[in-house]
């Protein structure tokens, strides 16, 4: 016995489906007393029907995104010129353009990227547009490098030897002189400027960095992550995950100078308290060697060098480079002061 389904349809979406149109109006709502017509469509019909819209969504998603990206490129910027046709990367094809630099980016859940070249005689600018899967994860991203002249465009933005960052939103968004100097620093920021205005969505910071003390804080020193890869990049530990991180948890670290001393502190959100014990019992026993004996620890790791942790619920904060025991065990209280 075949399978069959029962539709009900009006003439305008049976033309729709390719049927034969009975008394079709031109664009009208359709009144109570236009007919409505019953058919049985065989069931494979209906399934070629679910599979081509299927296949349609798949196959040109990707060049929605692309034109998406690429509606936020102005064509021309003063006397430059869109120059050649713009590049798209997704996750898959990312090490082609970012060959060695591609992991940091998956790392922080990139999406897709839009590469635009820009020409003004002899003298040219790229354009790079990231989108990301959230807000923090575009903040995260343009956290790794805050060096240079703070600017107000986008969320946050920085400029320096012919490079601008910002991030606005879901993206992060780099303008290049491939020089490397300042020629033509007035185009990239004005440029800079067209881009974040068609971004309409503001960004928000992650919470977790309201919890970082801001005393002696360096700034522009704040990074956000969570994955492993991340933190080796801005402080190696060990190749092996020794603090559970994953993209269940979250992770700032930041620059402090404490009177002369310098010291980095590392916080850590865990999804719960058990998964923060777990971590802090694990970094202490293979990474200081010790057993864990209390919910506070500071260990001599080397000649005038002190690390030391501590455990508060679902955090768990670490510091390196102290060069002071006191001042470390100090510093930690006030970071547990600063998340109550």
């Amino acid at each position: 016995m075949s399978s069959s389904i029962l539709l009900v349809l009006d003439n305008i979406t049976l033309a729709g489906m390719g049927a034969p149109p009975t008394n079709i109006q031109p664009m009208n709502p359709r009144r109570a007393d236009t007919p409505v017509r019953h058919i049985s469509l065989p069931f494979n019909s209906f399934l070629l029907n679910f599979l081509a819209v299927f296949f349609l969504i798949l196959f040109f998603g990707g060049d929605a995104m692309g034109n998406q990206l690429e509606s936020l490129l102005p064509q021309k910027v003063k006397d430059f010129e869109k120059s050649d046709k713009a590049k798209s990367f997704d996750r898959k094809n990312l090490y082609d353009y970012l060959d060695g630099g591609a992991e940091l980016y998956l790392a922080y859940d990139f999406q897709s990227l839009l590469v635009q070249d820009y020409k003004a005689g002899e003298k040219s600018i790229t354009v790079e547009v990231y989108l990301m899967e959230t807000s923090q994860d575009a903040f995260g991203l343009y956290s790794l490098d805050q060096e240079g002249e703070a600017l107000q465009i986008g969320d946050k933005a920085n400029y320096g030897s012919g490079l601008l960052k910002f991030w606005r939103g879901k993206f992060f968004v780099r303008i290049i002189d491939m020089s490397g100097n300042d020629r033509s620093k007035e185009e990239i920021l004005e440029l800079g400027k067209d881009i974040s205005r068609k971004i309409d969505v503001k960004g928000e910071l992650p919470k977790l960095l309201s919890k970082l003390p801001s005393e002696g804080l360096v700034p522009y020193s704040e990074r956000f992550f969570s994955k492993q890869i991340i933190l080796n990049n801005l402080y190696f530990l060990s190749t092996e995950n020794l603090l559970n991180l994953s993209e269940n948890t979250s992770a700032v670290m930041g620059d402090y100078l404490l009177g002369k001393m310098n010291l980095k502190l590392l916080l850590i959100s865990y999804p719960d308290s058990s998964s923060a014990k777990s971590s802090f019992d694990n970094f202490c026993t293979k990474y200081l060697k010790v057993s864990p004996a209390s919910k506070r620890i500071i260990q001599k790791v080397e000649e005038n060098k002190f690390v030391g942790l501590e455990l508060e619920k679902n955090y768990l904060w670490i510091t390196f480079e102290s060069k002071d025991e006191k001042k470390t065990g100090t510093f930690l209280k006030n970071v547990r002061e600063k998340l109550r």
